[in-house]
C-alpha cells in the first residue's frame, strides 16, 4: 500500500464508482462525462469543497452541487445520460457510507426496478451490481485491514478549541534491561524519531479520512517534524508526500521551530506555496519580525515571553491563532 493513504483510499472509491457507472449505463458509459460528476462529488463528499456550506444536509448540498454541474454541462445531446448520472448518485451515498444500509439486496433491488434511470437489459444487471458491490466493501476490508496497528496509536493533545496536537505511542514491550531514560533517548532521537514520523502521519491521515467519512470537517491536527530530517531531502519528501492531497493539507499542520524556518525559509515557503500548512514555534532564534509568520496558521510562544505580549498586539494584522505554550 501506497504511505499517502488519503490518496489511495480516494483513487479506489473513484475508480469503483466509475465501474459502477459503466456497469449501469452500459453502451451508453461515457468516461469523460461520468469523471466530471465523480470529481465533484468527491469535492464535497470528501474534501468538504463546496458552494452551500450553509447547507448542513449533505444529501441536499451533494444535489445542488450536482444540479449546478448539470446546468453548466447539459445539453440537447447528453441530457438524457447527465440525468441518469445524476439520478445514479442517489444509490452512491449509501454505497459510500453516507446513508444507511440494512439491507444490501433491497437497495440493489431498488436500484435495477428504479424507473428514472433509464437503463438497457435491466434484468441482466441485478448480478453484476452485486458482485461489483460485494468488491468495493472488500477493497474497503483490506484497505482498513492494512492500516490498523496494535503495536501503535495516536494521543491527541489539545491545544486550541478543535485542534490537538498528535503523538506516537507505541504498544511495543521493551525488555526490563533497558532503563526509561535509554528507551526514550531510543524511541525520541537520530534515526528511529525519523521513523516513527512515518507511522505518525499515516495515523493522522488515516484519521482526517476517518472523520471525512462521518462528515465531520470540524477538528485540526498538528504533527511533530524532527530537525535532522531537513537535511536529507529523500527522506524529507518521502514524509511529506504521506499527506500530499487536499484533506490532509486542509485539516493537518507540521509543527516547525523558528530556528528550522530560518533555515529553510525557501523549502518551506515553497511548501506553503503547494498548499501544505504549517505552524511555528518561537525559540532563541526569533528576532521580532512578525511579517515572517503572516504564513503560519499557527504560532506556538512561551507566555511568559516579552515575544508573547508583542504577538497580541499584532494578532488581528497576523491573522494567526496565537497559542501559549
Amino acid at each position: 500500500m501506497d504511505y499517502n493513504v488519503i490518496e489511495e483510499y480516494i483513487s479506489f472509491n473513484r475508480e469503483k464508482y466509475l465501474e459502477f457507472f459503466k456497469i449501469i449505463l452500459g453502451s451508453n458509459y461515457q468516461k469523460y462525462l461520468c469523471s466530471i460528476f465523480i470529481d465533484r462529488y468527491i469535492n464535497v463528499r470528501y474534501y468538504n469543497e463546496t458552494n452551500y456550506l450553509t447547507e448542513k444536509d449533505f444529501v441536499n448540498r451533494i444535489n445542488k452541487e450536482l444540479v449546478d454541474l448539470t446546468k453548466k454541462l447539459a445539453d440537447d445531446d447528453n441530457i438524457d445520460d447527465i440525468k441518469n448520472i445524476v439520478a445514479l448518485f442517489g444509490y452512491i451515498i449509501y454505497f459510500d457510507d453516507v446513508g444507511i444500509i440494512n439491507h444490501d439486496m433491497e437497495l440493489i433491488n431498488t436500484l435495477v426496478t428504479d424507473d428514472i434511470i433509464k437503463v438497457e437489459k435491466k434484468d441482466d444487471l441485478k448480478q453484476l451490481i452485486k458482485d461489483w458491490y460485494t468488491s468495493l466493501k472488500k477493497g474497503k476490508e483490506i484497505f482498513n485491514n492494512a492500516i490498523s496497528t496494535k503495536d501503535f496509536n495516536l494521543l491527541e493533545k489539545r491545544l486550541y478549541k478543535k485542534l490537538n496536537y498528535l503523538e506516537l505511542e507505541h504498544n511495543v514491550k521493551i525488555s526490563n534491561l533497558y532503563s526509561e531514560y535509554a528507551i526514550d533517548k531510543a524511541y525520541n532521537s537520530g534515526i528511529v524519531n525519523e521513523d516513527k514520523l512515518f507511522v505518525t502521519y499515516i495515523l493522522a491521515s488515516s484519521l482526517v479520512l476517518n472523520n471525512a467519512i462521518n462528515l465531520d470537517f470540524s477538528r485540526y491536527y498538528l504533527v511533530p517534524i524532527a530537525s535532522t530530517l531537513f537535511e536529507k531531502e529523500k527522506k524529507f519528501m518521502r514524509l511529506i508526500n504521506v499527506i500530499n492531497n487536499p484533506l490532509s493539507k486542509k485539516f493537518i499542520s507540521i509543527k516547525i521551530l523558528y530556528s528550522d524556518y530560518k533555515k529553510n525559509k525557501s523549502k518551506i515557503n515553497n511548501l506553503i506555496n503547494d498548499g501544505y500548512s504549517f505552524g511555528i514555534e518561537l525559540d532563541e532564534k526569533y528576532t521580532g519580525n512578525t511579517s515572517e509568520l503572516v504564513l503560519f496558521p499557527y504560532i506556538f510562544v512561551n507566555e511568559d515571553s516579552p515575544e508573547y505580549e508583542m504577538l497580541m498586539r499584532e494578532k488581528e494584522r497576523l491573522k494567526s491563532k496565537i497559542i501559549k505554550l
